[in-house]
């Protein structure tokens, strides 16, 4: 068995999509500020596993997921489990892709998908990163309804062995937001697991993309445009595939939504950029007796809240040390307030402080 993909390459659509981003994923990187990849790359990565498991149903709301993801919250429930599972998996993925030389193979998916769902409770879980052998069905995750009747179990094997062989042919062959669109699609078609599949296939599509420089070194969050869009995502889903599994499909209709939700995803990218280096441009101004690292610091609380040491040393790439001598330094200042005792601390920037002084606000990253 072998799941044949095409798409019309002389679509319009398409191709408008793919200059587009092509042209501006390079005037987003110019406009990132120098040293400050990290933070543009923790907020897609935060955003993408909060947004990723929103799209199948996970009940935490942006806040309650930046509280585990980005300020080291506690994992106290299996909607928790489920975003630092994705956010360990988009490390890991970010880890093998900054290696040029990687191959993407059946290996690789079935590891992603039992990270995915490493220490969750569910049947599905239990048999993370194999295959499935029993028929699954894809419903709608609010509603309910039938969306798609997948290839039965026996087929998967030889469907995903085609497929990983697919993979690296569409990534020498295509540009990079097609091969990702054709992988993404072709994951989901076959569902070779018993969950996570649309998880694995939007982390699968992501890491085409990282490997082959089109993901702005790690800034974008796509995912987000997917749940923003998240009927237009499976409607492109099922115009290609429909109902019920076939093995030779025009994607089109799937590889036009991947190409307009990147260019979407790039130009929020460049509004969070650009607002991003105002606020800091005025932090600085306002407080030029801060240290570069200690402005990182700020402004990723300003973003995202509260922080602790490990997460303030690890986006300003400091020691351990040195991040807490200047947290303490802000402390005395009374840029931040200390909450919290021992691995509980958390940072907080002084609300009197952000509203009268930095004039800023949250607001959504990457």
């Amino acid at each position: 068995m072998h799941l044949n993909l095409s798409y019309d390459e002389s679509n319009e659509g398409i191709n408008a999509g793919l200059s587009f981003f092509d042209s501006r994923r390079y005037v987003v990187r110019a406009l990132v500020p120098p040293g400050y990849e990290r933070y543009f790359q923790e907020q897609a990565r935060y955003t993408s596993a909060h947004t990723s498991t929103a799209i199948e149903g996970n009940p935490l709301n942006e806040d309650e997921a930046m509280l585990i993801l980005a300020q080291g919250g506690e994992a106290d429930s299996p909607a928790a489990v489920e975003k630092l599972n994705l956010d360990e998996a988009y490390q890991l993925m970010a880890l093998l892709a900054s290696d040029k030389s990687t191959r993407i193979d059946e290996g690789i998916i079935r590891t992603m998908n039992s990270l995915l769902l490493k220490g969750l409770p569910d049947h599905g879980a239990r048999n993370r990163g194999k295959y499935r052998i029993t028929p699954n069905r894809i419903v709608d995750s609010i509603t309910r309804e039938n969306r798609y009747l997948p290839p039965p179990p026996q087929w998967v094997p030889e469907l995903m062995a085609n497929l990983a062989s697919d993979i690296e042919k569409w990534m020498e062959s295509y540009q990079a937001p097609v091969a990702a669109a054709l992988a993404h699609f072709g994951l989901i078609s076959v569902h070779p697991f018993d969950d996570g599949n649309g998880r694995t296939a939007r982390l699968l599509a992501d890491m085409i993309l990282d490997l082959q420089g089109w993901s702005v070194d790690g800034m974008l969050a796509v995912s987000r445009v997917m749940l923003d869009r998240r009927s237009e995502y499976y409607d492109a889903l099922r115009d290609a595939q429909g109902m019920d599994f076939r093995e030779d499909v025009d994607v089109t209709p799937f590889v036009a939504f991947q190409t307009r939700a990147l260019g979407f995803a790039t130009a929020a990218l460049e509004d969070h950029v650009v607002s991003f280096s105002r606020r800091r441009d005025k932090l600085v101004r306002e407080m030029s007796f801060l240290k570069e690292r200690q402005v990182t610091g700020l402004m990723f609380m300003i973003d995202l809240g509260p922080i602790s040491t490990p997460v303030y040393a690890r986006m300003t790439e400091s020691s351990q040390a040195t991040a807490l001598a200047d947290l303490t330094e802000l402390v005395s200042q009374g840029v931040v307030v200390r909450e919290g005792a021992g691995r509980s601390t958390r940072y907080r920037l002084n609300l009197e402080l952000e509203a009268s002084t930095t004039g800023t606000s949250k607001e959504e990253g990457g």
